[in-house]
């Protein structure tokens, strides 16, 4: 019985990809929207990834500030402070995050990724 061995993901993804473009203009649309796709996907990863990270720095921050409160007031101020800012990032971060889902589907794949 003759074994045969197993190919790599990455072999069988090429395989496929090397299939679409051979299938002529269809096929190279396809694989050319998938390309597109996946660099928009990434690029809002990375975007997400970078605000997680700044909002996590802001909250640690504001909550340092906290437990050095010595009365209500200022750990009103403080959480007063903390919420404004949380929606201002978040709806900043909202907003880059559209521009960049919205020049993708403009560009439709042109811009050449």
């Amino acid at each position: 019985m003759a074994i045969m061995p197993k190919m790599s993901a990455t072999s069988e993804m090429r395989r496929g990809t090397d299939a679409l473009v051979m299938a002529g203009d269809g096929g190279q649309a396809l694989a050319k929207s998938a390309e597109t796709w996946i660099a928009v996907a990434t690029e809002c990863h990375r975007e997400m990834i970078e605000f997680v990270s700044m909002r996590l720095g802001k909250d640690g921050e504001a909550a340092r500030d906290m437990l050095g409160c010595r009365n209500p007031a200022d750990a009103t101020a403080i959480q007063t402070r903390w919420v404004e800012e949380t929606l201002r990032d978040y709806g900043s971060e909202m907003t880059r995050l559209m521009a960049l889902c919205t020049r993708a589907m403009n560009d439709g794949g042109r811009s050449g990724r």
